[in-house]
């Protein structure tokens, strides 16, 4: 049984979702890393800012569990099955997410080290 044209393969797009949260991963843990810096010098001033801080943690666990969940679903999903994501894609707001998420040969995202600004 063959997809309808507007269809994508339903594992190929989990699979992309999959990617994209993991590479939210990596970007979260350089966060971490970034405001345990920046912790050290406000607990001093604010005992709970550790506490606080530890958020970003939770954030990445989240995340990579999330990542995981997709992940496990993409290879659950039957071949024959598909979606028409196109729609779903028209609801990003980032033209790069976007652009990741539609196609499987998309370059990698933007390697976490790069920091883009509002004023990029």
């Amino acid at each position: 049984m063959s997809l309808p044209a507007a269809h994508r393969p339903l594992a190929q797009s989990l699979d992309l979702v999959a990617q994209e949260v993991t590479d939210l991963v990596a970007i979260g843990d350089q966060l971490q890393d970034l405001i345990s810096r920046l912790v050290v010098t406000a607990a001093a001033s604010d005992p709970n800012a550790m506490m606080e801080a530890q958020a970003a943690d939770l954030l990445s666990q989240r995340l990579s569990g999330l990542a995981s969940f997709v992940r496990a679903l993409a290879d659950a999903a039957p071949a024959d099955v598909g979606a028409d994501v196109d729609s779903a894609l028209r609801l990003l707001t980032l033209t790069e997410q976007a652009r990741r998420l539609s196609s499987p040969g998309s370059p990698p995202a933007v390697d976490a080290g790069e920091v883009l600004t509002f004023w990029d």
